[in-house]
């Protein structure tokens, strides 16, 4: 795992380039403190800091070039077949390595063939920038599913990349504009759009594309943008043909499965140095670690987060797994000043602004693990792929609840605020048994206003009450809410597209990096992946439950009793904190906000919102905490 940099500025000397990329750098060395080196090839200057995972000698740095000298990588990520790719190049092709790095079995698939080639062969979470000194080309690609970051900045005359996005806000702050479409999408959603960034200069590469750029000595052209794997394109076919086919039977499906997580899972754990896994308790976290324990010799070290308050705890849970499966288990439990303390600092971290308020016990849980580990696995990408968030199900259960009330009658009940009030009344029997009740109530209200499939997913999906001056919708992909799919499975596959990437795999990559830590999500190896598109719907979804089909395997190597419970999340009392530990923090920032900011948002609305809560009235903890993550963002960036 490493931070990677980019330079092509034909109209810059070579000593503002160097000087450019020497601080890029110096900005990702938590990314990579084992090795760090700038090099110049012509008029591309390639930067990398290098955490040492496989082969730790010098051998292993980078950047890197191939045996014939024409191709120079950087490159951020594992290769987790790359021993048996390295050996088929040796009795195939006579390749001859001078290391035992993924790295160089890349770039000598990349010289046998080519680069498109090369990524289709890879198993593995990666960003990779290659320059193909021949002919004078860049390629620039991102993971199946995007689980390693690349941001690029692109004009006629330079082109920028990193993995991060703080290296290019400190050299060229002075060239960026905030985009307002992706404000307003993060404001929805606590997070920036996975090919995005809050800046219209700078996009991120889309996961499982590659971006091709050719340079003269005049300009910098792009050329083409290539899916070498689309999940969309692919699952969308594959449902279609399963409409056509024979059902496999179930027993088939859960044999194949368990024989493809055990192989898939037992090769993610190729590491030159200590690895572990986070487990949390949940089925992804506890199906990781059990594949793990039955291909380790030793104890696999394992690492959870509790709380001191019991509603939020989840950590015994995680313990009684260890206990049975018996791995190396280490705890920390958390209080309020933990969970203070890393508030205050979240915009060193995120360089993006990124609200899911999970981060903030990521971030500890992987500062406890790098104590012990470098390498640590993570159970992400089990509920987008087998179907496990609530809203899947939750959305199939109001489909078929509200098809009988049309449209008018739905909207008028709205309008009463018959649900708020309803609500209201029964607070003080239902909340203490209902997590995040206000916040559920205010959610059912708006789902009433639903009048498709995608508009009730953005209702589930979305933050409403946006402060903007102007509230834009967010654009979905109508080739997957125009398809003839149940709402369970097009939720599926938007969440995989959209919130995994722009989510889940953010939240956990740099709050791991942060820590010099790399993780690692076994679950989204793509062949797991595309088993998983062939399963019929009722494999997973069964008796108003999903991942039926992953649970019942995980039942297989730990008991149902000890694994059936309500699913509680990595949540933090948010909605207590904005009212009492962190309200004088927030309040300042919110005033930061409405100075800075006037001419976009609604300030008289922001204040409603913060009274509303401040009062009890409502919970707008995940919007005011999306407001106050932007502005500490801001302050901390631009300011």
């Amino acid at each position: 795992m490493c931070g990677i940099n980019l330079i092509v500025d034909l109209k810059s000397g070579d000593d503002l380039n160097f000087t450019r990329l020497s601080k890029m750098n110096s900005l990702l060395l938590h990314r990579g403190p084992d090795n760090q080196e700038c090099k110049k090839y012509g008029k591309v200057f390639l930067g990398h800091t290098r955490l040492s995972i496989l082969d730790l000698s010098q051998s292993g740095n980078q950047p890197m070039e191939s045996s014939s000298g024409r191709y120079k990588v950087i490159y951020n990520g594992e290769i987790y077949n790359f021993d048996i790719l390295r050996n088929s190049l040796i009795q195939s092709h006579q390749v001859r390595f001078k290391s035992n790095s993924d790295t160089e079995v890349f770039l000598e698939l990349v010289e046998i063939y080519g680069f498109r080639g090369a990524l289709e062969l890879i198993e593995g979470m990666f960003s990779i920038i290659l320059y193909d000194s021949k002919k004078e080309e860049i390629f620039i690609a991102r993971d199946r599913f995007g689980e390693k970051p690349i941001y690029y900045m692109h004009d006629d005359h330079s082109l920028l990349a990193s993995s991060e996005l703080s290296p290019i806000i400190k050299n060229f702050k002075n060239k960026l504009t905030l985009d307002i479409e992706q404000l307003n999408f993060f404001l929805k959603k606590s997070f920036v759009s996975p090919e995005k960034s809050i800046f219209k200069e700078i996009q991120k590469i889309k996961p499982g594309t590659y971006k091709r750029f050719l340079l003269s000595d005049e300009n910098i052209t792009f050329i083409e943008e290539k899916f070498y794997w689309d999940f969309k394109t692919r699952i969308l076919d594959e449902k279609i043909n399963c409409i056509s086919s024979n059902k496999p039977s179930y027993l088939d499906c859960k044999h194949e499965l368990d024989e493809l997580l055990n192989e898939k899972i037992s090769m993610t754990m190729c590491s030159d140095v200590p690895l572990g896994a986070f487990l949390s308790g949940g089925y992804d976290s506890s199906c990781v670690v059990a594949y793990m324990q039955k291909n380790s010799n030793n104890k696999v070290k394992t690492f959870s987060i509790g709380f001191d308050e019991a509603d939020f705890n989840e950590a015994h849970h995680a313990k009684n797994i260890s206990n049975f499966l018996g791995t190396d288990h280490e705890e920390l439990y958390l209080n309020t000043q933990h969970l203070l303390d890393t508030i205050i600092k979240l915009p060193e971290v995120y360089s993006e602004p990124f609200a899911d308020s999970s981060q903030i016990p990521t971030l500890l849980l992987s500062k406890l693990t790098k104590t012990k580990v470098t390498v640590s696995l993570s159970g992400d990408g089990g509920d987008e792929l087998f179907g496990g968030y609530r809203r899947y199900f939750l959305g199939n259960k109001i489909k078929d609840n509200f098809k009988y009330f049309p449209a008018f009658f739905r909207n008028m009940l709205r309008k009463s605020n018959f649900i708020p009030k309803f609500g209201q009344s029964f607070s003080p029997l239902l909340s203490p048994f209902i997590k995040n009740y206000e916040l559920k109530v205010s959610k059912l209200q708006n789902l009433l206003n639903f009048k498709d499939d995608v508009s009730l997913y953005s209702s589930l999906a979305e933050f409403t009450s946006i402060p903007l001056q102007e509230v834009l919708n967010i654009k979905y992909e109508n080739e997957i809410w125009d398809s003839n799919l149940t709402f369970f499975e097009k939720a599926m596959i938007q969440d995989t597209i959209e919130s995994l990437p722009g989510d889940m795999l953010t939240k956990v990559d740099i709050a791991g990096m942060h820590h010099s830590l790399e993780t690692r999500v076994p679950l989204l190896n793509h062949k797991i992946a595309e088993f998983a598109m062939k399963l019929p719907i009722d494999y997973l979804l069964k008796n108003g439950q999903g991942k039926h089909i992953l649970k019942d395997i995980v039942h297989d190597y730990i008991p149902k009793d000890i694994m059936e419970r309500p699913k509680k999340g990595f949540d933090i009392p948010l909605a207590s904190y904005l009212r009492n530990d962190i309200k004088e923090y927030s309040g300042d920032l919110l005033n930061y906000g409405k100075n800075h900011f006037s001419e976009i948002f609604d300030n008289n609305l922001i204040d409603s919102i913060w009274m509303e809560h401040q009062n009890n009235h409502s919970n707008h903890a995940n919007l005011l905490w999306n407001l106050v993550t932007l502005f500490a963002w801001h302050n901390h960036y631009l300011r």
